[in-house]
């Protein structure tokens, strides 16, 4: 069973690679987490994910990667977030 980092480290590097998006984790009884992501400017929900594994969030390697699929939905989901250009080759090139 993979151990996770602690909650206030996985919202700190999801931040970093989520910027301008602000984060919230919830760890819940199953041992699972939720991540909600909210927009900087407007205060608004933006995404929840639900039952995201102990695994994902063993190490900051499985956090950038959970960071550029959290990236990617929100892309596909809004008409349009903001990417830099940088950003956008690390989701492509994953």
């Amino acid at each position: 069973m993979a151990t996770r980092l602690p909650l206030l480290t996985i919202e700190n590097i999801l931040r970093g690679y989520l910027h301008p998006f602000r984060c919230d984790c919830h760890a819940q009884e199953d041992s699972h987490l939720t991540v909600r992501l909210y927009e900087d400017t407007a205060g608004g929900e933006e995404l929840t994910v639900f039952g995201i594994t102990d695994d994902q969030c063993r190490d900051a390697a499985n956090l950038v990667r959970l960071a550029q699929e959290l990236r990617f939905e929100l892309y596909a989901t809004r008409s349009g977030m903001p990417v830099a250009a940088d950003d956008a080759a690390k989701v492509v090139g994953g």
